[in-house]
């Protein structure tokens, strides 16, 4: 039903839930209400007050546990003179809805729990659990809603889909990402007089030239090779002072295969390079964030459910690619459950003022997601 999914979409669009700061409760409210109406069991948990993650549940008999996991948070909408419509009015035009988070990812939150709807109106036979797992912090790395309910065990399905706005294409490889901060230390001085001190942004950018040159030469099929960013950088107290202490923050995308130990290894060997130029270069590493890199076999039953579903839907074969930043599909691979990641929507319009779903391609994500679960969850399937 067009009409009742786009209305769905539209009442969680308008329930705000941007993070930061983190104010998921109203969409949680709105999601489990529209779980409940379809008679499944609804539990929500909190890590932080006011910030819940929403876990419905329809058993069926004895079987998988298919999870289905998306997030209700949505990145800040800014300055709404920026938009071409309130971003949280939830318009519809041109065929499109837009909004923040109509793609990021209420969209394919509104597609699953109406493809739920589709499951049970038509009495499809089906076998084991169905649980939507509809969860709060994905948008700053997802540690207080999917992160928490893994490691605690709330949730743990058998296999898992995880929506985020793929064009439904059909997600099996995902690069990590490493956070690390570098932090140089030199010794001040007048500024008239370099001399007499030690700069230690000049030996930052030593440092700064060789990351690039130590990356792995290293490649996957598809997500590419591994990727380095410097985000930000700190240093010196004063124009006229030889500066004591410089600070960056580093982004290293990791593909699968790569490990924690040769991510520092990398940037150690930046620093090692560095010091051949600067012999009492003093360097501290320190990585503040690790989320590992993950795939798939393409030949999993999982893979060839969802890649049947897409193309029945589609009328064309599904499209296998890869994921170039990090989802809450992480958590789940982690512990050692087969996932991928498929869901309606353009992810290069997330994060933009110009976010919008396509009603056509919504619609049709509900029925690929309608057509997954029954496969997965058919009896002897």
């Amino acid at each position: 039903d067009q009409d009742r999914l786009i209305a769905r979409l539209q009442e969680l669009v308008r329930a705000r839930s941007e993070n930061p700061p983190g104010e998921e409760a109203r969409a949680a409210e709105v999601a489990a209400e529209m779980c409940d109406s379809l008679g499944m069991e609804v539990t929500s948990v909190e890590v932080d007050p006011g910030r819940p993650s929403i876990i419905a549940r329809k058993v069926f008999g004895d079987g998988p546990t298919l999870g289905y996991c998306s997030h209700i948070d949505v990145v800040p909408a800014g300055s709404t003179a920026e938009w071409g419509f309130p971003p949280f009015d939830a318009v519809v035009s041109d065929g499109h809805l837009h909004g923040r988070g109509s793609a990021d990812a209420k969209g394919p939150v509104a597609a699953a729990i109406e493809a739920t709807r589709i499951l049970l109106d038509a009495s499809v036979p089906l076998v084991g659990t169905l649980e939507l797992e509809l969860v709060a912090d994905e948008e700053t790395m997802g540690f207080k809603g999917a992160g928490h309910l893994v490691a605690d065990k709330t949730i743990h399905p058998d296999i898992a889909i995880v929506g985020e706005p793929t064009s439904l294409k059909i997600v099996r490889a995902q690069r990590g990402a490493s956070w690390i901060r570098i932090t140089t230390t030199g010794v001040a001085a007048h500024g008239s007089a370099p001399e007499r001190g030690v700069s230690a942004i000049k030996h930052m950018s030593e440092i700064v030239r060789f990351l690039e040159a130590t990356l792995p030469d290293v490649s996957h099929a598809v997500v590419g090779g591994p990727s380095i960013n410097v985000g930000t950088i700190s240093g010196g107290s004063k124009v006229n002072m030889v500066p004591s202490s410089c600070t960056i923050e580093v982004d290293r995308r990791t593909i699968p295969g790569e490990t924690k130990e040769e991510v520092l290894a990398s940037i150690e060997a930046s620093v090692d390079r560095a010091r051949e130029t600067f012999p009492d270069l003093d360097a501290a590493i320190d990585l503040e964030f690790y989320a590992p890199p993950f795939e798939i076999n393409e030949d999993a039953a999982l893979v060839a459910h969802v890649t049947s579903a897409v193309g029945e839907v589609q009328g064309r074969p599904a499209e296998l690619v890869g994921f170039r930043g990090a989802s809450d599909a992480r958590f789940l691979a982690e512990a050692g459950i087969d996932v991928i990641v498929c869901g309606p929507g353009d992810i290069s319009v997330a994060h933009t003022v110009r976010e919008s779903i396509a009603i056509d391609e919504l619609s049709r994500g509900a029925l690929v997601y309608a057509l997954a679960f029954a496969k997965i969850l058919a009896p002897g399937g």
